[in-house]
């Protein structure tokens, strides 16, 4: 079993972005359980996916050097591992690395478990024992983006419908390049915002750039960063050659309200659209 600090350790060796490898062509995915016998029908039955290569760890630890040194698109985690639980990887990838989503495999699951495990960062929660072709139709719907909405509408719609409602939220966005963000809402206040090496306000300026993306939701709550946000949204959508006038209509603002609606109800994340 890891110490604290050793953790700690572990978790803040994530943070060198600057050293990962150009993204390659097929996406690319992590799976992560002790289960060595597992591991090895996981690697057979979807070597050959056309779609995605897939990258294996038994412990923890091993995870964490493989994310280290790898440009990820998704973790697939068992919750129950001896060194290092999944939990605590979790932790450490909605800490240091909240572009790449999760899916958490248990063979112990209740709803509620559900619900913390969500909060904690987790896209979705697969109960064991699984298929493989249920494991390859959830991986696929992930990195395709099926679980989030294609929009229409600009980004900066979507970032003044949770200022207006006062969101509390983490609002995720993936471009089909492989390049993807975060943006941090708090009771409608941006608070922060990721995207590769960017944080603050120069990742909210690239990203609003951006015209052809996915969004997705997760749960955000407490304790939350110190802002890394250091203007206010409508500054940072006048410093841009946005399109926002133009969508400002009712129309507009319902249809976001929908699709933002639409994910919250796919993933129970706890916020309302009216």
């Amino acid at each position: 079993m890891q110490t604290a600090d050793q953790t700690e350790t572990s978790i803040t060796a994530l943070t060198g972005k600057d050293n990962l490898p150009p993204r390659p062509a097929r996406k690319q995915v992590l799976i992560v359980d002790d289960d060595q016998s597992l591991l090895a029908s996981i690697r057979a039955g979807l070597e050959q996916h056309p779609g995605f290569r897939v990258l294996t760890a038994a412990s923890g630890s091993e995870a964490l050097g493989i994310i280290d040194s790898n440009s990820l698109d998704l973790a697939v985690l068992d919750l129950s591992m001896p060194d290092m639980d999944g939990l605590q990887l979790l932790a450490a990838l909605s800490e240091s690395f909240p572009e790449i989503p999760s899916i958490v495999m248990t063979g112990f699951s209740s709803p509620l478990m559900k619900q913390q495990l969500k909060q904690a960062g987790a896209l979705k929660v697969l109960e064991k024992p699984l298929d493989i072709e249920t494991l390859e139709r959830e991986i696929s719907r992930v990195i395709k983006g099926d679980d989030g909405c294609c929009c229409h509408l600009p980004l900066e719609i979507f970032l003044q419908l949770a200022a207006m409602e006062h969101k509390t939220i983490h609002l995720k966005v993936f471009r089909p390049d492989g390049c993807c963000g975060s943006f941090f809402f708090r009771e409608g206040l941006l608070i922060d915002a990721e995207q590769g090496n960017l944080s603050g306000d120069n990742a909210v300026l690239a990203m609003l750039e951006w015209q052809d993306f996915t969004l997705g939701l997760k749960e955000y709550s407490p304790p939350f960063p110190e802002p890394r946000v250091n203007s206010a949204l409508a500054y940072l959508l006048l410093r841009t050659s946005c399109r926002l006038d133009q969508y400002s209509n009712s129309a507009c603002l319902d249809q976001a309200k929908g699709e933002l609606l639409r994910l919250q109800q796919e993933n129970s994340v706890g916020i309302d659209c009216p």
